[in-house]
């Protein structure tokens, strides 16, 4: 079987500044277990079955994952692409206090760079997210990593706004946009790609938004 890594210890696909021929390895493992877990279940495939797939060896498997769980699961960097936070963090107008009128906007194109960076991996991940409430040590796992996640993304839009991560206008928008991807990316793989994904989320957004804008009170009579 063919060595992507060359069995190098070094690499251990845990580094921040992997080479580009690592990081597209360890993508390719990760994206070969979603496919797989949705296909046959977690349980349904060994990590032999998965380096079969991949072209790797066992060896250079585990030196970029300790586990089948953690390959499933992957590193969230995998995901975002390069430079995508730095250049949301600084798309912030200058000399303001408080939550910036470009946050929504800037929120937006950053979850669309995501979306449209790559559809494969748009696809694998809907499938296996699919089958997660079907697997008990998929959905343990998602319990523990979903909290967290959420967590980092609050700290990141709170330190770029200059308020605290449990501001209730953070919390409400990043639900939101949860909410939009899923639906979105559920709606445009099912769809077969007959309306683009950033037709599927801007379309949930500006529903979300035209609703949100509704008087919270009725008018007097």
């Amino acid at each position: 079987m063919e060595n992507s890594a060359k069995d190098d210890p070094a690499a251990k696909g845990q580094g921040p500044h992997l080479s580009a021929r690592m990081l597209k390895t360890r993508l390719a493992i990760t994206r070969q277990a979603r496919t797989l877990t949705a296909e046959h279940g977690y349980n349904g495939f060994t990590v032999e079955q998965l380096c079969e797939h991949v072209g790797i060896s066992r060896r250079t498997f585990f030196n970029y994952f300790p586990t089948k769980l953690d390959a499933v699961f992957g590193h969230d960097t995998d995901e975002i692409p390069e430079g995508a936070v730095e250049r949301f963090m600084a798309a912030r107008p200058e000399g303001l206090t408080g939550i910036s009128p470009t946050l929504l906007a800037d929120l937006v194109e950053l979850a669309l760079e995501q979306l449209t960076h790559d559809e494969q991996a748009i696809v694998s991940t809907h499938g296996f997210f699919s089958v997660i409430h079907r697997e008990p040590e998929l959905l343990q796992r998602m319990m523990q990593v979903g909290p967290e996640k959420e967590a980092e993304f609050l700290q990141l839009m709170a330190t770029r706004e200059g308020v605290e991560p449990d501001d209730p206008q953070l919390v409400v928008l990043v639900h939101i946009l949860h909410l939009a991807v899923m639906k979105s990316v559920d709606r445009y793989v099912k769809g077969s790609g007959e309306r683009s994904i950033t037709e599927e989320f801007l379309e949930y957004m500006e529903k979300a938004r035209n609703i949100l804008a509704q008087p919270l009170t009725r008018p007097n009579p």
